[in-house]
């Protein structure tokens, strides 16, 4: 039960970070990660063509307690791609 517990706080944690930075989302990705436009380019189509095993795995280490802030990116890079496109999600 408390493992249970834990896990729905582990996703309510996720939910809420991908909330917050969905909401921010003036951060541009190359500089809040210290990579280049390219490298943030690269990193974006990664997300978007292994967005199903990104997600597990980031969903898998937010459980484990290492990754929320990881989980939350990637959410929120898979939604920007839906809405905007793969250049603007590169820019954020």
């Amino acid at each position: 039960m408390k493992n249970k517990n834990i896990f729905f706080i582990e996703i309510f944690i996720t939910l809420s970070l991908f909330s917050v930075f969905f909401t921010f989302s003036s951060i541009n990705l190359a500089s809040m990660l210290g990579i280049s436009k390219h490298a943030a380019e690269k990193v974006i189509d990664i997300i978007d063509t292994f967005s199903t095993v990104t997600t597990i795995i980031s969903i898998i280490t937010a459980v484990i307690g290492a990754g929320a802030i990881t989980a939350g990116l990637v959410a929120v890079a898979k939604k920007m791609i839906k809405k905007y496109g793969k250049r603007y999600a590169t820019m954020w």
